[in-house]
């Protein structure tokens, strides 16, 4: 099974029609942007929130009928997200 990277393994940016926005942020997602950064090897908050937009995506199909996913820890155990509420 091929490894795909979110935000990267997908339509070329040249033939998307790319839009801008801008928000506020505090400290907090800051410096969790400033971490995932790094985690993802890129070099803009613009490509972190693609990539975690397109997590986001892949999570969101793969819910159960309840609106949760399964995180498969490092350890093997599992912890349970629910994405809604």
């Amino acid at each position: 099974m091929p490894i795909l990277k979110p935000g990267v393994d997908g339509p070329n940016p040249e033939d998307l029609i790319m839009r801008q926005t801008s928000f506020v942020v505090d400290d907090k997602t800051v410096k969790a942007l400033e971490e995932l950064k790094v985690t993802f090897g890129v070099t803009t908050n613009a490509a972190v929130i693609r990539r975690a937009l397109a997590l986001a995506k892949v999570a969101a199909d793969n819910a159960d009928s309840e609106h949760t996913i399964t995180i498969v820890r490092k350890d093997k155990s599992e912890q349970k997200v629910l994405l809604s509420g």
